[in-house]
């Protein structure tokens, strides 16, 4: 699909912006929803911000539902191709799709330990990750966090995601 210029994107109904946006933010289709109503743009940047604010300004407990909607990365989903096409994507992009077993395990067990700590999964930007070893590097220091860091933390992962995935639909030039 083309990217759509700042006027496209200004023109389209809320329908259009809800069906294009929905998964900027993983499986949670609200934030284009709440987004929708603040048409028109000044500019990308302007509606990226205006994602990040909404995402900021949820409550505490929406966080985690939202965190809990990702995947586990190079997990089940992955395996059973059920990822969104989104997340295939990034996965692809830095390999997950093609781990080694012994990384893979690594991973898994990894996700299952944070996973357990914190309530929700592992969630990183892969793209600015760039590698599975930072990947690994980032998951075995973040364990060490407190829950109330890795809240934060996790959620300014979901909201590099978001611009990613929002630059890629916007002709950002």
């Amino acid at each position: 699909r083309p990217k759509l210029s700042l006027q496209q994107l200004n023109e389209l109904s809320p329908v259009e912006f809800h069906r294009t946006f929905e998964n900027v933010i993983e499986c949670w289709p609200e934030g284009a929803i709440f987004c929708s109503a603040l048409l028109p743009f000044k500019s990308f940047t302007t509606m990226i911000a205006a994602f990040q604010s909404y995402i900021d300004r949820l409550p505490a407990e929406t966080k985690l539902k939202i965190l809990r909607l990702h995947p586990d990365l190079a997990g089940k989903l992955l395996d059973t191709n059920e990822l969104t096409k989104d997340s295939s994507f990034e996965h692809a992009s830095v390999g997950l799709d093609d781990l080694s077993p012994d990384d893979k395990n690594k991973l898994t067990e990894l996700n299952a330990c944070y996973k357990s700590k914190f309530g929700f999964p592992f969630v990183v930007c892969v793209r600015e990750a760039s590698k599975f070893e930072v990947i690994l590097r980032s998951v075995s220091e973040r364990i060490h966090n407190t829950v109330e860091q890795e809240l934060e933390t996790a959620i300014d992962e979901v909201k590099k995601i978001c611009r990613l995935r929002i630059l890629q639909l916007v002709d950002n030039l």
